[in-house]
């Protein structure tokens, strides 16, 4: 059975190109659903712009770009309800009965103009005729950047930035004299000539991330229900100095709530009801992790020596 537009048939029957997405493939260690797409479904681009949490939702196309200029998501559909992406990457694998998707013209003439770029179609757990079954699932993963920016080393960025000067003007003032070069490369007095690696200084190998999901379902003739709630802590990569009495890494807890009734009202007439909520406490520096990365890619590493316990201004 495949969900479409207003109703469910049989995939046999279906005239449109309609993907269903074994749930069990989306289970990856990480918190965002939406970077679980990558890989898994044929004609469906997926690529993330940023492995931050709370801003590591992925971009993906079903059907390219219609226009130029034109919004490029597709529809998102859960359980009938339309969506925005950021809801997508919070649902919980766990949570999901069935997951489609439609990449023709077909959805087009079921949806309308909003799903010229494809749509997405998910329908969640409910609850069984039956004893009451309980499925708990606690994991721990650990995420670290795929590859860094090799920078040059201190001595080779001074006489880069002579020669970037010079280059332009032979005869220019040279912001590096020879002999703080010289000095440097000897180690002499690292207080007066510094060499500071801010990447180390800054950021850790890893980050250990935790998640947890406990959902119970069952129910009888009259009623049917499925109850589900969700734990994930996410984790930056900054280093905090221990002397610090508070943590200035970048943290986010995720906590999600899911409710799913079935009521029989007659023999003919079935109450549905969904509820669901997510709720993000973070905590981290106020521009984010990215703006913390851009300032240490960009901050002079034969300037200053870092002596002090760096302090992060965070925001909650």
């Amino acid at each position: 059975m495949v969900v479409v537009a207003f109703g469910k048939q049989k995939k046999q029957d279906m005239i449109g190109a309609v993907t269903s997405v074994n749930v069990e493939d989306l289970k990856i260690p990480s918190s965002n659903l939406t970077t679980a797409l990558a890989g898994q479904i044929s004609g469906v681009i997926a690529y993330q712009r940023s492995g931050e949490p709370g801003a590591d939702n992925a971009d993906f196309f079903i059907r390219g770009v219609t226009t130029f200029g034109y919004k490029k998501d597709p529809l998102i559909l859960i359980d009938g309800v339309e969506v925005t992406t950021t809801d997508l990457a919070r649902l919980q694998p766990d949570d999901i009965a069935s997951f489609s998707i439609l990449k023709d013209a077909t959805a087009t003439s079921l949806y309308g103009a909003r799903g010229a770029n494809g749509v997405v179609l998910i329908t969640t757990k409910e609850g069984k005729e039956g004893r009451i079954n309980v499925t708990a699932r606690v994991e721990n993963s650990v995420s670290s950047p795929t590859r860094n920016v090799e920078l040059a080393d201190p001595v080779t960025y001074m006489k880069l930035g002579n020669e970037a000067v010079l280059t332009r003007n032979p005869l220019g003032a040279l912001p590096y004299a020879q002999s703080k070069i010289d000095n440097t490369i000897a180690g002499a007095n690292a207080a007066v000539y510094p060499a500071t690696d801010w990447q180390g200084i800054m950021f850790k190998k890893y980050a250990v991330n935790q998640r947890a999901n406990l959902n119970a379902s069952g129910g009888g003739k009259v009623a049917r229900y499925y109850l589900a709630g969700t734990f994930n802590q996410d984790n930056g990569v900054l280093k905090v100095d221990g002397r610090n009495n508070f943590n200035s890494n970048v943290n986010l807890k995720t906590y999600s709530l899911r409710s799913n009734i079935n009521i029989n009202m007659t023999k003919t007439t079935e109450v549905v009801v969904r509820l669901a909520g997510t709720f993000d406490d973070y905590n981290g520096p106020i521009d984010g992790g990215t703006q913390v990365y851009n300032q240490v890619m960009h901050t002079n590493p034969v300037l200053f020596l870092l002596t002090l316990s760096l302090t992060l201004p965070t925001r909650t």
